[in-house]
C-alpha cells in the first residue's frame, strides 16, 4: 500500500493529508467535511482541487497494477 500525502496552504494556514491507496473515499469525505464547515479556510474550489490530485494519484496506482514492472531475471 502506498501512503499518499497532500497538502495545502492557504490564508496561514497549512492542511495536511496523509491516506493510503485504498482509501480514497475517506480522504474526500474528510476534505468534504473540512469543506463544508464554515469554522476552518478550507472551500470548495480547494476541496476539488485536492479531490483532483486524490484522483490523479489513484490513476498512476491502477496503471500501476495494470502493467506491473517484470522484475524477473532474463534467461
Amino acid at each position: 500500500m502506498n501512503i499518499r500525502t497532500l497538502s495545502l496552504a492557504k490564508g496561514g494556514q497549512k492542511y495536511l493529508f496523509r491516506y493510503g491507496s485504498g482509501s480514497e473515499d475517506e480522504i474526500m469525505d474528510e476534505i468534504m467535511r473540512l469543506a463544508d464547515d464554515t469554522r476552518n479556510n478550507l472551500d470548495w474550489l480547494d476541496a476539488a482541487t485536492l479531490g483532483f490530485q486524490v484522483a490523479q494519484h489513484a490513476a498512476v496506482d491502477c496503471l500501476s497494477a495494470a502493467d506491473p514492472v517484470d522484475e524477473s531475471p532474463e534467461e
